[in-house]
């Protein structure tokens, strides 16, 4: 049941030039999804965060997706956001997870008009429990009435045991991910900065950000080259001074378009730093963090792992620390505030994208010399310690743990004689 949120779920239908006559087909769309409490017992997520049990605020962004993804019927390509990722659930009483995968498999396969190139299913690999059993799938919507509109119209008998809720970006950033990378703009990147003694050389041992998230169904057999997805992601991410993303988030539509403040605060973090980065883009289409802090700081890489069910692993990662990633954002007079939006804004725009199913923040170790290069092979020579013959000069000699344990036995073996 919609209940309250059915005058919402029409207004966003307007919003998104979805014709009316499909507003009762939308509606139904919502009703087979699942609440946020029942997502929340399938995946730990930011999703809870998020909507702050609002299940009205869940229903909205529930309907926006599914708009999303429908609104780009024209674009078939396999980058496009008309692919969107679902978590689907059978409820199917006294079956085996290996069953309600069939059922699942099967219901769309014997649904008329959607082509196999058309929906990904990864199996039950989600949950499974004797109550239910949840996957993934990747399917493409073109208009309000596809892929998963027809597989209920054509299987009446699915709305007693399956439900589906298209992927928002909460629901794929694991539980944590927010106060993970908060702590590291306070100042705590788990590896921190340290110095250890090895071969001779002393290097400089810590860790950059990284996003580590797992591909949906099907992108890395729809799309071979590891090459072309981690490029796509990029240019999703800074493409049209930001707009892209903007126009991608029910966030950032509820926050500035809603017409009110029925938001969370959380909503409002995601909104503010989709708005900051799309309002630094001058003129002629320069931005200091699509251009200098994504542009040419963090990198994105595609693990050569290919999943059976055609997953995989994108990678993000900084190749500089925080505090030298605010030393190079001055340069063009960005604050440490500045940046940290534009690192809110990076996270949540790789949440956005349809072909990334799950967001994973990580500390990526890294070593360096003393003098912060990254080719080992080639750090300066250690300053040598002192010899005898030449005066201390305050720093400090390197002494072995062999040549401690002898000045222990030596003492010890000493206070032995005086004793006796």
């Amino acid at each position: 049941m919609i209940g309250a949120s059915s005058v919402a779920l029409v207004s966003i239908l307007a919003a998104t030039s979805i014709s009316a006559e499909s507003t009762a087909v939308a509606n139904e769309l919502v009703a087979y999804g699942m609440s946020l409490a029942e997502f929340d017992d399938i995946r730990m997520s930011e999703s809870d965060a998020d909507f702050v049990g609002n299940e009205a605020l869940w229903d909205e962004a529930l309907l926006f997706e599914y708009s999303l993804a429908t609104s780009y019927a024209e674009d078939q390509t396999v980058t496009s956001l008309g692919y969107h990722p679902y978590i689907i659930c059978n409820y199917a009483p006294d079956k085996t997870g290996n069953k309600r995968t069939q059922m699942i498999s099967e219901a769309f396969q014997n649904t008329s008009g959607i082509d196999e190139t058309q929906f990904f299913f990864e199996g039950i690999g989600e949950f499974n429990n004797a109550e239910r059993s949840c996957g993934v799938v990747r399917a493409f919507n073109g208009i309000i009435i596809d892929t998963i509109p027809k597989v209920y119209a054509s299987n009446p008998d699915a709305e007693t045991w399956m439900k589906t809720n298209p992927l928002n970006p909460s629901m794929k950033m694991i539980d944590g991910t927010v106060a993970t990378v908060q702590a590291r703009m306070d100042g705590d990147t788990e590896i921190g900065m340290i110095s250890i003694d090895k071969n001779d050389n002393w290097y400089i041992q810590r860790s950059t950000l990284q996003f580590s998230n797992v591909l949906c169904p099907g992108v890395r057999t729809q799309i071979i080259s590891g090459e072309d997805i981690s490029q796509a992601a990029k240019a999703f991410v800074t493409e049209d001074g930001g707009r892209t993303v903007r126009d991608a988030s029910y966030y950032y539509d509820k926050v500035n378009n809603g017409g009110n403040d029925d938001y969370t605060q959380r909503m409002k973090l995601w909104s503010d730093a989709v708005a900051f980065v799309v309002n630094l883009t001058d003129p002629n289409g320069r931005n200091p963090c699509l251009d200098t802090v994504i542009g040419k700081t963090f990198t994105f890489e595609v693990s050569p792992f290919i999943g059976e069910d055609g997953s995989g692993v994108l990678e993000v990662y900084s190749s500089v620390s925080e505090e030298e990633g605010y030393v190079i954002a001055e340069a063009s007079n960005m604050t440490k505030g500045d940046v940290d939006q534009c690192v809110w804004y990076t996270l949540y725009a790789i949440a956005l994208q349809p072909w990334v199913c799950s967001v994973e923040p990580k500390a990526r170790p890294q070593t360096l010399c003393p003098d912060l290069t990254s080719d080992l092979s080639q750090c300066p020579p250690p300053i040598p310690s002192p010899t005898p013959s030449q005066p201390s000069s305050g720093r400090v000699v390197r002494v072995s743990l062999t040549n401690i344990m002898a000045v222990f036995m030596t003492i010890a073996v000493l206070s032995c004689r005086l004793l006796n």
